[in-house]
Formats: structure tokens, sequence, C-alpha cells
């Protein structure tokens, strides 16, 4: 009897342990797993605003509208200045295209730089380890999260909002005392906290211009056409009428096109996170 009943305990000691053996498998299973840490936004270089990216209607023309995706990239808080070009080409001996050193005085040195062509922008943007924006980079960090915006102004209204409307200028006065820019930032940023994406100076973007602009399609972060005969203009300038600075308006010009209501703005890209 005594051996017997060893024997039965030996057997619920191991039926015991594989019972434990099971629920500590189940409770490892069930563990509730620490939550992943929140997303952080990454801290935008020097001068630059980070853009959260998102999906928004463009809509060309009144005829035609398409969806767009954009993914999160920099964006310079301000168009590049007079002084920041003239750095550039000081520390890189850069032989200009253009001709903004005839409206770089002294007294201008935080106006945006004008009369640079899209080379001398794309060069810039180069060497300060940036691109320029894709247009519909642009255009998305222009509304500002608003659908309907009709500028890239701070409160969405003009005037008062921006440099614009001077085209009552002779140009015969040109180049110095006609050309009619403000400093960076002279009026109120949107808000994603940039400055003078209406008015002031137009800016080139990355993409040949494209009259269709892929309409009627949704299409997510588009780079334009391969190849066309003009590079993007946005934003309108001083010496624009206020229908120039709508963020709908669009249009090109040669990249070797020297304007002096001509200037840029870099962009950057979010290094991905792992």
């Amino acid at each position: 009897m005594l051996h017997r009943s060893q024997a039965w305990r030996q057997v619920a000691l191991r039926r015991t342990g594989l019972w434990v053996t099971v629920l500590l498998f189940w409770l490892t299973g069930c563990q509730v797993r620490p939550p992943e840490p929140p997303y952080r936004i990454p801290a935008p270089p020097p001068g630059m605003v980070f853009i959260p990216g998102g999906t928004f209607v463009r809509q060309p023309d009144v005829a035609h509208s398409n969806l767009v995706t954009v993914s999160p990239f920099f964006l310079d808080q301000t168009e590049v200045t007079n002084a920041d070009f003239r750095r550039f080409v000081t520390a890189t001996g850069y032989q200009s295209e253009g001709r903004w050193m005839l409206y770089a005085t002294p007294d201008r040195d935080r106006h945006p730089v004008v009369a640079v062509t899209w080379n001398d922008a794309a060069a810039y943007a180069h060497w300060a380890g940036k691109r320029l924006p894709t247009e519909t980079e642009w255009e998305f960090a222009a509304r500002a999260g608003r659908p309907a915006a009709q500028y890239g102004t701070g409160s969405d209204a003009l005037p008062g909002a921006a440099t614009f409307d001077y085209v009552i200028v002779n140009p015969r006065r040109m180049p110095l005392r006609g050309i009619q820019t403000t400093p960076v930032a002279t009026f109120p940023p949107n808000p994603f906290g940039l400055y003078d994406l209406a008015g002031n100076a137009a800016e080139w973007c990355a993409d040949w211009f494209d009259a269709e602009d892929d309409v009627g399609r949704a299409v997510r972060n588009p780079r334009g056409p391969d190849f066309g005969r003009g590079r993007v203009v946005r934003g309108g300038s001083w010496n624009d009428r206020a229908e120039y600075l709508k963020v709908t308006h669009r249009y090109g010009l040669p990249p070797g096109t020297i304007a002096f209501t001509l200037g840029f703005r870099c962009a950057g890209d979010v290094p991905q996170t792992k």
C-alpha cells in the first residue's frame, strides 16, 4: 500500500508540474507589453521648421483637383537672404549665373536674395546640405493645415500681410531704387511658423513645370516630370498683384531666368527613425 501511495504521489507531482509549466507559459504570453515610446518631433536644423506632412487636395484650376500626400520634411523659416548667399559665395568662390550682387547692397543683408537662377539656388542648397522644395511641399507648407487657405500668410488675408503690388514702379529705376523687397520675417508667420510665403520674393521650386500637374490622380510625394522647359515658381513677389500670391497659383520659368523678383528657400529631409 505504501508503494502504491508513493507512486500516486509522484504522478500527482508530475501533473502539478505540468500545469505549473503551462500556467507560466500562459502568464508570459499575457503580459502587458510596455507602451511604445511616443513619437518625437525631430529637432529641425537651425533656421528651419519641421513640417509634419499629411494629405490635402490640390486644385491647380477650377476644373481639376487631386489628392496629394506629403511626407514630413524641414523647410527654411525664411527666404534665403543676401547675407546667406554672400557667405556661400565667399566660402566656395562660386561664380553666380545671376546678378544678385546688384541688389545685395549693405543695407539689404536681411532682404531675400533675388536675381539668382535656378542653378544658383540649387548650388546654394547643395552647399548648405539641403535641397529645393518640391512645389507640393511648398504648397502644403503654405496652406499650413488650412484646406481653404488662399495665401501663405499668418492671417490668410491680404493686403497688409505681405509685400506685393508694386507694379507701378518704373523699371528704368532698377536695379537699386525701384526694388521693393522687405527684410525677411517683417510680417507675421503662418501657422507653421514660416515667413514670406506670399510676396516679397517669388520662389524657385525643384520641379520641372507641368501644366497638367497630375490632375485627377492620388499621388504621394510627387516630384514633377523628368524634364521640361521651365522650373516651377511659387508665392508671387513684391512686384506681383494679389492673384499671383495665392497658394494655388503656379507657373514655370526657364532655369536660367534672372529676375529682380525671384529668390528661393531650402528644404531638407527628415532622418528616418529606426
